[in-house]
């Protein structure tokens, strides 16, 4: 059985794999809404065929053992009396051997046995009796299955979790009788009980009647039927493309043939299929059938179509209020695929289309996309907006967004698993310190591995700023260079462009923005939602004034050289610190900037100083400046200064005093004639 279980789990894979949304080759990157607007309000993401196939019925009362998954239990076949054993191994030799009137006498004699001496093999035995079933007694085979699960009900031993077995086996000879509306009712019940098997086997029952429309036709007279069809349609983006053709052909028969049923079931998936496959008039009628969340968001879909974003967004959000939180449309183990998330996305992209950028944010939260969120937060609102957003949403250990956090890239700066408050707040500290507005960006780096960084750092522009000499205002801000060319990213990086602090700056995700997206699926709608005017120039116009000073990738390192720029002007000109300033300067921005690293070099062969050892090579390898020797040479210059007039001074004061004692000596010789 465990064989048997683990070809079936292999075969679920396969043919269930998820097409991952991607941007390019190359490291897994969350999906940003924002980054295709059209694209993310025209695609409606298909649901999991692994889910929807345990919901084709009601979720049974009863609990049955599923053991498809797990080796045999050691002592699944010990614990039996004597009787019930010997007769229950006998029928299984029996059976072995293809005695089938032999082994079918012996497991009637297992059943046949009082209550209390059966407990352990009643199930075995009517499982054994349905799998038995041939020429002569086919009726043992429904009758044995459902036996089968009337015991585990009952409470007899179950421990090969042979009553949800029983449905697929019964099943199976129902489909070789013709019977796919019947095979199809037990799979739903096995998929129900949490079987994998039936899920696999559902899919392969539901591919191979949309290929023969005699077929189709008499299984869509059946509910059950018809809703596993409906899922089908919907869901056929999420199996691997190489396990049959998914052309939209395939699925516009049968979308056609539900089309033609009265009151079918499922309509609202059939509502999402037909606009994943561009069939906006079924799309239409069939969303009006049913009044779910799925179908309300495919009608906020088609007003957009309709150029309507008003009637959108309360579709929008009637279908936010019926989502569950914890709905997944991948599962476990893989890339999150929320569809509350992604609707309360698509919400934000509305109201940035309508220029209500404080909604956005909101939204966005909502959305649990990080990178989504962070634009909003760093281009799109102002300053005094963010802390207000901030203010608003302290950091709670909210769990609700741990999913999609755990796809994130680690993040050093907030630790593993930190939720987007507290991710919000760091990026609220690094745009202030960008922007001036030091104080405040140290009340929210408080607590953070950057906060010890980040007071040197605003210390040491003050201190630039304040001092009462030259050279310890120009020491203190190569200081707040060093901090600023070592720890930038940290202290004043952008999580989106240009810096992209979201995946540590390893990454230019402007490069994987323009990659078009391969899948024909988003194409027969991304050419009316593409004339939608999605990007304003409100919002254009607060993204260009909210970059960073310096706007391109590693801007810091500019601001590093803006820093050890102005100390060196405040250095003799022809000093070693003065140089080495020049050169720091040159050597932050020696990978961005090449032409600032000319001048920074014209400027030095101008006024900088020859200094012929130790080795040093200009905006590559520098030598620290030394300081105290412009701070040595000053105090020589101004001994020498003091010296210089007190010579001067006394080469005034004797010709004065001479002068002055020669006119007292007269005014005495005037006074005594």
């Amino acid at each position: 059985m465990w064989l048997r279980s683990l070809l079936a789990s292999l075969l679920v894979l396969m043919l269930l794999s998820p097409v991952r949304d991607a941007d390019a080759c190359g490291p897994d990157f969350p999906h940003r809404l924002l980054v295709d607007r059209a694209g993310t309000l025209g695609e409606l993401p298909d649901g999991a065929f692994s889910l929807e196939a345990t919901r084709l019925v009601p979720k049974p009362v009863e609990s049955f053992r599923v053991l498809e998954d797990q080796d045999e239990p050691v002592d699944a076949r010990t614990g039996g009396g004597a009787r019930e054993t010997n007769l229950y191994e006998a029928g299984a030799r029996a059976f072995t051997s293809g005695d089938a009137v032999a082994a079918r006498a012996r497991f009637l004699e297992v059943l046949a046995l009082p209550a209390s001496e059966r407990r352990h093999y009643s199930t075995f035995a009517a499982f054994m009796l349905g799998r038995n079933a041939g020429a002569g007694f086919e009726q043992d085979a429904k009758q044995g299955f459902e036996l089968t699960r009337q015991l585990a009900r009952e409470g007899f031993d179950d421990p090969l979790g042979l009553a949800v077995a029983s449905f697929g086996e019964q099943a199976r000879g129902l489909l070789r009788a013709g019977d796919d509306a019947g095979a199809i009712r037990l799979y739903a019940e096995q998929a129900a009980h949490g079987s994998g098997d039936a899920v696999t086997s559902l899919l392969l029952v539901a591919r191979a009647v949309s290929r023969d429309a005699v077929r189709l036709e008499a299984a869509l007279k059946d509910p059950v039927a018809q809703r596993l069809m409906a899922a089908f349609v919907w869901t056929r983006g999420q199996e691997a493309y190489w396990s049959e053709d998914v052309s939209a052909g395939g699925v516009t028969a049968v979308l056609e043939a539900l089309a033609s049923v009265q009151d079918v079931a499922g309509a609202d998936r059939l509502a999402a299929g037909a606009w994943r496959a561009g069939r906006f008039d079924l799309a239409e009628r069939f969303a009006e059938r049913e009044q779910t969340p799925l179908a309300a968001w495919v009608q906020g879909k088609l007003a957009l179509r309709r150029g309507d974003p008003g009637s959108a967004e309360l579709y929008l959000a009637e279908a936010a209020r019926g989502l569950p939180d914890s709905e997944d449309w991948v599962g476990e183990g893989m890339v999150p695929r929320r569809p509350l998330c992604r609707v309360e996305g698509e919400r934000g992209v509305l109201a940035l289309a309508r220029n209500d950028f404080s909604q956005a944010a909101e939204r966005m939260l909502a959305s649990c996309s990080w990178p989504d969120l962070a634009y909003v937060a760093e281009r799109v609102l102002s300053v005094d907006e963010l802390q207000g957003f901030v203010a608003a949403h302290p950091p709670s250990g909210d769990e609700r967004c741990r999913p999609e956090i755990g796809q994130l890239w680690y993040d050093d700066d907030v630790g593993e698993g930190a939720d987007l408050s507290q991710r919000l707040r760091l990026l609220l500290a690094r745009r202030l310190l960008r922007t001036g507005r030091d104080t405040e960006a140290l009340e929210h780096f408080r607590g953070t591995p950057w906060e010890g960084h980040a007071r040197k750092y605003t210390e040491a522009l003050q201190q630039g700023a304040q001092a009462q000499d030259a050279v310890t205002q120009a020491e203190a801000l190569y200081a707040a260079a060093l901090l600023a060319r070592g720890l930038g990213l940290e202290l004043m990086g952008t999580e989106v462009a240009p810096d992209w602090g979201w995946v540590d700056g390893n990454y230019d995700l402007s490069d994987y923005d323009s990659h078009e997206d391969f899948s024909p699926r988003t194409e027969p709608f991304r050419e009316f939602m593409s004339r939608l005017s999605l990007l304003g120039a409100l919002e254009q116009k607060r993204a260009e004034s909210h970059a960073p000073p310096h706007p391109w990738r590693f801007h810091y390192r500019s601001t590093a050289a803006d820093l050890a720029q102005r100390g060196a002007a405040l250095l003799p000109p022809r000093s070693q610190a003065h140089a080495m300033m020049l050169c720091h300067a040159a050597r932050f921005v020696s990978r961005t900037e090449p032409e600032r690293v000319q001048r920074l070099w014209q400027t030095y062969v101008k006024t900088g100083a020859r200094i012929d050892a130790p080795w040093w090579s200009f905006g590559q390898s520098c030598l620290e400046p030394d300081f105290e020797k412009v701070r040595a040479q000053q105090e020589q210059s101004n001994l020498g200064k003091r010296r210089r007039l007190m010579l001067l001074g006394g080469a005034l004061f004797i010709p004065l005093m001479l002068g002055a004692a020669f006119y007292v000596r007269h005014r005495r010789k005037v006074a005594e004639s």
